[in-house]
């Protein structure tokens, strides 16, 4: 057990476990970030609901969404973190475990703050469909990041995230790498979309 708000002991332990040799590609970090993404991804600016605060995948009308298929496994990588550290609300460190692997996978260091809060029940969950579907067009990607105020080069920018990790046909519905090395923060996806004939 650690020291309440030692965030740096538990980004130690977070640094300790991206290592799984059983796992995608030999890295929990793509997961961990996909996992935070997903959390902030229900997000409503219009109606200040959703998102990272209160880490409703917990429950199972948000982490059994289709969407987040797979994201169980970042929850139990994280588990005996919070069981160490149980002053951390999931909601913080899930955040925290994502600026942790990006910046362990070559990413930058990304600004973070404490202060998130864990739902006590699944009384405040956001509906589902708030999150992409690989299967929709460019229509359906504005229509729902926009609802979280992003702006068309904000949606781009935060696409390359496809950087990290692979497909999965049992989560997504599609199979494989998305570029040669997924556990390396760096700009391949967006060589490959734009260097590529489609």
């Amino acid at each position: 057990m650690s020291k309440s708000g030692d965030f740096e002991a538990v980004a130690a332990d977070i640094r300790k476990i991206l290592h799984q040799p059983e796992y995608d590609d030999g890295s929990a970090g793509p997961v961990l970030v996909r996992l935070a993404w997903h959390s902030a991804g229900t997000y409503c600016a219009e109606t200040d609901t959703g998102g990272s605060n209160g880490a409703g995948m917990r429950y199972e009308a948000e982490g059994g969404d289709e969407a987040n298929a797979g994201l169980q496994h970042a929850r139990v990588f994280l588990e005996p973190i919070k069981e160490k550290h149980s002053w951390i609300s999931y909601a913080d460190l899930w955040t925290l475990a994502a600026v942790v692997a990006l910046k362990e996978m070559g990413g930058p260091q990304v600004k973070w703050l404490p202060g998130r809060t864990d739902y006590v029940d699944d009384s405040k969950l956001p509906p589902r469909g708030r999150l992409p579907d690989g299967a929709q067009g460019a229509d359906h990607i504005r229509f729902i990041f926009y609802r979280m105020g992003f702006t068309d080069q904000e949606i781009v920018a935060l696409s390359g995230a496809h950087n990290l990790g692979r497909m999965h046909m049992d989560r997504s519905g599609f199979h494989g790498p998305w570029v040669p090395n997924g556990t390396r923060f760096n700009n391949t996806y967006f060589r490959i979309m734009t260097e590529y004939e489609w």
